[in-house]
């Protein structure tokens, strides 16, 4: 099996070479219509349950965590690892 070197001194230089790209691009969005960037909705929840998989991924997800709550994680920032 052949392993790849990956230099991280290319790889840092293309990804400012990619950032760069993107900044400039940036710079020519026009933003006279920069308020234009959201939806506004009636509803801005999901409805809970809509679908077999909906409820089967809930429990995967909460039956995963290490602590829950009812229907919540009780998470720490950087604590699930």
């Amino acid at each position: 099996m052949d392993k790849k070197v990956i230099d991280k001194k290319v790889v840092g230089k293309e990804a400012k070479g990619i950032l760069d790209k993107f900044a400039k691009a940036l710079e020519r969005v026009d933003s006279k219509d920069s308020d234009s960037w959201f939806v506004d909705r009636d509803e801005f929840e999901r409805e809970e349950g809509k679908g077999e998989k909906c409820w089967e991924f809930k429990e995967k997800f909460l039956g995963n965590a290490p602590r829950v709550d009812g229907d919540f994680v009780v998470a720490e920032k950087g604590g699930w690892k």
